[in-house]
């Protein structure tokens, strides 16, 4: 339950950043630096491998 919370949490911050803002399809992702089960990762450094798929899986260990 605390991971669900601190997941909601943190997509809340993210979503009401000053930063963040929605994009129009087809549009070019700015870059970013997010945390992964393999260390940081980077946008730009992961783009020349082929396309980047981004997805939130809360619903890990859970009932639900």
């Amino acid at each position: 339950m605390k991971r669900l919370i601190r997941a909601g949490a943190v997509i809340v911050a993210t979503l009401f950043s000053s930063n963040a803002a929605a994009l129009e399809v087809g549009a070019v992702a700015p870059d970013f630096t997010a945390v992964s089960t393999r260390g940081e990762i980077t946008l730009s450094r992961l783009l020349p491998q082929g396309p980047v798929v981004l997805a939130l899986y809360y619903a890990d260990f859970t009932s639900g």
